[in-house]
């Protein structure tokens, strides 16, 4: 028990002995979890106090955020590339308690001093600002979809009980050595792969990001990795150049946004040795919803997220009789307990334990197909336009690995959008590419305003 709060999954022993055995490919060194445990108390704040914890993947993050929840306070990473202001805002939002970074200016949140937390450091907020919440829980934010300044709340248990279903679906086990190159401060890699790997028993192994397929080969050969995830936006990468999953890996789970069937079908073909996993979720659910094998799974179904993992339920919100796409509700032991800070629509519980995705599903034989978001269908001179289907056409396209579109108004109130492309290869010759294949394909009233055409670059994290 954290305090007066809910139960922790785990104990004091059960951290450590986990911790001992993670393996930092950027840091060596640095203090044990002994001595950041001890500093965390030290700090004083009242159980249920939220914490902000802005560093790097690795070792040192994950030793903080398990001594938070240790100290019966609330734990929320933060990308350490975040501004001081927006950081900040954020403490104010939640009701922070202290934030923790590498080396942090205490002017800038509103503190006068820094304390050491094993080698990083803490500014003890004003008790003015603080929120007590509840000890047994974590705040999560999300990748942009929910708002720059709020937070989900969530029961650690919870948490820990959908890591144990989400490793149960791609059958993670205490055998496997799990690479995370995927941010710690975002639900997939602390729920999907850090606390998979604390109740299989598996051994952590954490690297980037940025990615490097260079980088990505060697971890894998040379730490024997064999449970491997990356996002859409990498794997489309890898096949735009052709590089196949490196030798000894077992398995692969993609996540994060969708994956187009045809890159499911092309993973699979070059990679026959591999088990694939497609995966669906979002923080607000807890976080992971549902799976799909696609190793075992026709072409047909290359193109669905899977069925819904054991404990977790779904349907369509007022689902059309013609077996048109509507907005999918979850409803699972997992799901949030609130969302902290700013108001914002979209994802919103709307019971107890059931949370409407804001994301437009189909389901057919049990399986669930993404077919689109709420907020992605907007109307364009007279034509309403599916900025998902526009995406998802751009990026079928030779050497496209990422696509965005960007909705905007002229003087006179004339909405519009633009495509930003992400490609390898040359970017002049890719612009007339797809401008030719999009105005071929797409309608007048469909087509984009403008299109910007860069190199991919994987130095910044992209879901």
């Amino acid at each position: 028990m954290a305090g007066d709060g809910y139960p922790l999954p785990f104990g004091y022993g059960d951290v450590a002995r986990f911790l001992t055995g993670v393996v930092d490919l950027n840091r060596a060194g640095g203090a044990g979890f002994d001595d950041v445990a001890g500093d965390v108390a030290r700090l004083g704040l009242p159980a249920g106090t939220p914490v902000l914890v802005c560093l790097s993947n690795g070792r040192r993050l994950l030793d903080m955020y398990f001594a938070v929840l240790l100290a019966g306070g609330v734990p929320l990473t933060v990308s350490p590339a975040t501004s001081s202001a927006r950081i900040a805002a954020l403490a104010t939002e939640v009701g922070a308690g202290a934030v923790v970074a590498a080396r942090p200016d205490p002017a800038r949140y509103g503190g006068e001093t820094v304390v050491a937390v094993g080698d990083a450091q803490a500014v003890v907020l004003p008790a003015r600002y603080r929120r007590t919440g509840v000890a047994g829980t974590v705040l999560m934010s999300t990748s942009g979809t929910s708002g720059l300044f709020s937070a989900c709340l969530h029961r650690a248990d919870s948490l820990v009980r959908n890591a144990r279903r989400h490793a149960d679906a791609v059958g993670l086990t205490g055998r496997d050595t799990v690479l995370v190159n995927l941010p710690l401060f975002y639900s997939y890699a602390i729920v999907a792969q850090a606390l998979a790997a604390l109740v299989t028993g598996a051994r952590l192994v954490v690297s980037g990001p940025p990615f490097s397929p260079e980088a990505y080969e060697a971890a894998v050969g040379r730490y024997a990795v064999t449970s491997s995830s990356l996002t859409p936006t990498i794997a489309r990468l890898l096949l735009a150049q052709g590089t196949r999953l490196p030798v000894g890996l077992r398995m692969l789970t993609v996540g994060g946004d969708r994956i187009a069937p045809e890159h499911v079908t092309r993973l699979r073909s070059a990679n026959p040795d591999v088990e694939l996993y497609v995966t669906y979720g979002l923080t607000e659910a807890g976080p992971r919803v549902s799976t799909l094998a696609a190793h075992r799974e026709p072409p047909g179904r290359h193109g669905s997220v899977g069925v819904p993992l054991d404990g977790v339920t779904v349907s369509l919100r007022g689902a059309p009789p013609d077996g048109t796409a509507a907005e999918l509700l979850v409803s699972a032991d997992t799901v949030m307990l609130a969302k902290v800070g700013t108001r914002q629509a979209g994802r919103t519980l709307v019971a107890p334990g059931v949370v409407a995705t804001g994301d437009l599903f189909r389901i057919d034989d049990g399986y669930l197909f993404f077919e689109g978001r709420l907020s992605d269908f907007v109307v364009v001179r007279g034509e309403k336009v599916s900025l998902h289907a526009v995406r998802q056409f751009v990026q079928s396209l030779p050497d496209v690995v990422r696509c965005s579109t960007h909705v905007g108004e002229d003087a006179a109130g004339t909405t519009h959008f633009d495509l930003e492309v992400g490609v390898t290869g040359g970017t002049d010759v890719a612009r007339q590419r797809i401008r030719r294949a999009v105005d071929r394909f797409l309608l007048a009233g469909e087509r984009p305003r403008d299109i910007t055409v860069h190199e991919a670059d994987l130095a910044v994290f992209q879901k």
